[in-house]
């Protein structure tokens, strides 16, 4: 049996320009879909009923909303205040020294729309297979009474984000933390509230991270705060 060649490669000029035409057409077609997301980005923003404009010092921001301060998780949008990041940590000051009961902090990580706390309690009864609620009480339950940084009362253990995105926010509800970002992640660690909204605010300064939603810890309840969308 003879053998069957493959057609020859024709590299003429012809088929050279062909090639450069292609190319340049599918990046024009790659730019106006990417001009295009951003415009539909864009628009969206503009839609979201929290303003650009700070509530309190009316600093303005320009390529989106301030953050969306609520009083809970999921709040109606309207209601929500906006800050620019100077006075939202001032705020979180004040939730995170206020609040009496114990909190899971995942640090704050680019990719998911909010930064929000959830109560356990109410978590656990809405999503009864989710492993985040009874993974944060059972590592509250071993932390250290004392804060790392400075010795006084912890409410809080830190956890880092790395890892943490916008895609894969949604396996660290169901599995908890203990088998997704602390297997890559340093050891928890205790904190008081001063010292929590500091690294909170570090991190925000760091990624430049932006969120539609961000609420602190409130209530009788222990929680988890956590980078997330619903």
């Amino acid at each position: 049996m003879s053998e069957i060649s493959a057609p020859p490669i024709i590299q003429n000029e012809n088929g050279e320009h062909s090639r450069r035409k292609f190319m340049k057409i599918s990046l024009i077609g790659v730019g106006i879909i990417v001009a295009a997301s951003a415009f539909a980005l864009f628009r969206w923003w503009r839609k979201w009923p929290v303003s650009n404009v700070c509530a309190v010092c009316g600093a303005k921001r320009l390529d989106g909303p301030q953050y969306g301060y609520s009083s809970h998780a999921e709040e109606d949008p309207a209601k929500m205040k906006p800050l620019c990041r100077q006075h939202l940590i001032a705020q979180l000051e004040i939730d995170y020294a206020n609040y009496q009961e114990h909190a899971l902090v995942i640090a704050p990580a680019s990719g998911p729309p909010c930064y929000v706390f959830q109560p356990v309690r109410k978590w656990n009864d809405f999503f009864k297979d989710s492993k985040i609620g009874s993974d944060a009480e059972a590592l509250l339950a071993k932390m250290n009474p004392q804060c790392q940084d400075c010795g006084q009362k912890a409410n809080y253990i830190w956890v880092e984000s790395n890892g943490l995105t916008g895609d894969n926010f949604e396996e660290i509800l169901n599995k908890g933390v203990s088998d997704t970002l602390l297997l890559k992640n340093p050891k928890p660690i205790s904190l008081c509230g001063k010292h929590t909204v500091q690294r909170i605010a570090a991190a925000l300064d760091k990624q430049n991270t932006y969120y539609l939603e961000v609420c602190g810890p409130k209530g009788a309840d222990g929680g988890f705060v956590i980078p997330m969308g619903y």
